[in-house]
């Protein structure tokens, strides 16, 4: 036990360590703090610090973002003034739990050994490095998911009720960072039912109560938002997705047009004068009513973003850190050719195409990892923790992909798949172990 917190503070201080050398590299650059939703975040986290409100009359953008960043933000921003670069510290700091959990995710799932690789791989992982330099949520949200799916597995290898309720709480408690994970808890409930060592009468009332527990943590925002605005929902980014990117991303391949063109004739069909309430639930009934009746599209928007999701390296904010502006912008090889792509690659500043090459090694080594982990982790056995990882990843695929898609909505699903790698690498090098110790006693 002492070795383990020994090797878990190395690695605490390391991964802390890696990500704060971009933070005192731009410690002078304050507009890199804020790029995508961190301004919205930091102006909520003004009105709770300053003037204990969220938003003054409900409305935007208290409707469209989720409080759990905001107040984050609310409380640095009350001890120690409104500065951006205390609170981007503090998270760096607190992002050195995340290869903490991870480790211990791990552990419960395979092995100490399999444990120590995922926490150092992660270490090295370059869009949470990225990312962990901004005002956004991410670093957090992936925090708490951490927590809340390692006591969750600990729930059902050890059927124990605590921990089945901290994991229910703390999904809760992590839509309220990012709303994408409203509906994980029917992941949960699926595992259980399906994939856990409980018996029957535990995986149905872990099932159930996985659902309604997770539900109950979140109805307090529900409520508010209804009471408030008359909005029926927690968030409204939600439904601003699924009309501007997921339905206008079917429009566009169907009519072959730019995304934007689609978008904006999209935004000129939504009636005038509607309530914030209205003008959203019009918006999802026009969106789902697109995707009904386009599913193939639907599938192929899908697949598209979720290439995005996994496999293109993050660009815009390599150049918003270094403080130099971009020349083209967008997701790499999202709406340009392979050709395209490589030419604004070798176009970039030598220190953005380093981090970018950097973000492609990273992925393509790890991905050979995955696959081989996936063979290696079936044929050991190892059935119920694979699909119980296979099915979290998936979650996050699905809800993340389409037209929206960047690299750090991949940040949720990494350590998950980091894992899966560990294994493989784990079994390679007792592979090279065992022949080195079959050598030395010929």
């Amino acid at each position: 036990m002492r070795k383990d917190i020994g090797f878990l503070f190395l690695i605490f201080v390391f991964y802390v360590g890696v990500r704060l050398a971009p933070f005192f590299f731009t410690f002078n650059n304050t507009n890199r703090y804020f790029l995508f939703d961190s301004y919205k975040y930091s102006e909520l986290g003004v009105n709770i610090a300053q003037h204990g409100y969220y938003t003054p009359n409900g409305g935007e953008p208290g409707l469209r973002r989720s409080p759990g960043y905001p107040l984050y933000l609310a409380m640095v921003y009350k001890f120690f003034g409104v500065k951006p670069a205390i609170a981007l510290f503090l998270q760096i700091i607190l992002s050195g739990f995340i290869p903490v959990f991870l480790y211990m995710n791990a552990n419960l799932l395979f092995s100490k050994r399999v444990a120590r690789i995922a926490s150092v791989v992660s270490i090295f992982e370059p869009v949470s490095i990225i990312y962990v330099n901004i005002l956004l949520a991410e670093t957090l949200f992936v925090t708490v998911l951490l927590i809340s799916t390692y006591f969750f597995i600990k729930s059902i290898k050890h059927k124990n009720t605590l921990a089945f309720i901290i994991s229910a709480v703390t999904a809760g408690l992590a839509v309220y960072l990012r709303p994408v994970i409203l509906y994980f808890s029917l992941v949960y409930a699926f595992i259980y039912l399906a994939v856990s060592w409980l018996s029957l009468r535990d995986r149905i009332r872990y099932a159930i109560g996985t659902v309604v527990i997770t539900g109950l943590t979140v109805l307090p925002w529900i409520a508010r938002n209804y009471i408030i605005d008359q909005y029926k929902g927690f968030c409204s980014i939600q439904d601003v997705n699924l009309y501007y990117y997921r339905a206008a991303g079917i429009v566009s391949d169907k009519e072959h047009l730019p995304l934007k063109q689609v978008q904006d004739r999209m935004e000129n069909a939504v009636p005038a004068g509607l309530s914030l309430s209205n003008k959203y639930e019009f918006m999802r009934d026009k969106a789902i009513n697109i995707i009904i009746h386009h599913p193939y599209a639907y599938l192929k928007v899908m697949l598209k973003g979720s290439i995005n999701m996994l496999l293109a390296p993050e660009r815009y904010a390599v150049f918003k850190l270094a403080n130099i502006k971009p020349r083209l912008l967008g997701v790499m090889w999202q709406g340009h050719s392979v050709h395209e792509a490589i030419n604004m690659l070798m176009s970039d500043p030598f220190i953005v195409s380093s981090v970018v090459i950097y973000q492609l090694f990273f992925i393509i080594v790890l991905g050979l990892f995955i696959l081989l982990g996936i063979i290696i982790i079936t044929g050991e056995g190892f059935i119920r923790e694979l699909l119980t990882l296979l099915s979290i990843i998936a979650y996050f695929v699905v809800v993340s992909a389409g037209p929206e898609a960047e690299p750090r909505f991949r940040l949720p699903v990494l350590p998950y798949m980091i894992i899966i790698a560990s294994f493989a690498i784990s079994a390679l090098l007792g592979s090279i172990s065992r022949k080195h110790y079959k050598e030395r006693i010929r």
